[in-house]
């Protein structure tokens, strides 16, 4: 039975987290698998997902500005985009969370060779976004 970006099997529900690269490099197939094998890792560390779960979609070559050097041929960029139903936000600190995030750029960065400060994760619908593997709206505001 299929509800909101979950499932429900056998009275267990298993919530089923969709993450998005989106970058303005090429991507081949092995750099794809490799990032989506470390997507499967770092949010295994949220006590209500499973990593054979995780759903990600790669976009790449992507249309994409980022900063004041858009317009120069080393202006690559990527932004990973992380949705997961709310249960997991519950079920989790904002550090491991933000640990998730920075893993998730860590993975980006070491397959793509895009520089860190070129990299933007969050999860959608939330506050939570990541630079610099830094949780900037909690660095900002002090939470």
């Amino acid at each position: 039975m299929l509800d909101v970006g979950r499932v429900i099997i056998y009275e267990k529900r298993i919530n089923m987290p969709r993450i998005t690269v989106k970058t303005n490099v090429y991507l081949n197939k092995e750099q794809k698998y490799r990032i989506y094998e470390d997507l499967k890792r770092a949010i295994e560390r949220i006590p209500c997902e499973k990593g054979s779960f995780v759903m990600a979609d790669f976009v790449d070559e992507a249309f994409m500005l980022f900063g004041d050097d858009s317009r120069t041929a080393e202006a690559t960029c990527a932004s990973i985009e992380v949705a997961l139903v709310d249960e997991a936000f519950a079920s989790s600190e904002r550090s491991t969370l933000a640990q998730i995030l920075s893993d998730m750029t860590d993975s980006v960065l070491a397959h793509t060779k895009i520089p860190e400060d070129r990299i933007f994760a969050f999860y959608r619908n939330s506050p939570l976004w990541s630079y610099h593997r830094q949780d900037i709206v909690g660095t900002l505001l002090k939470i």
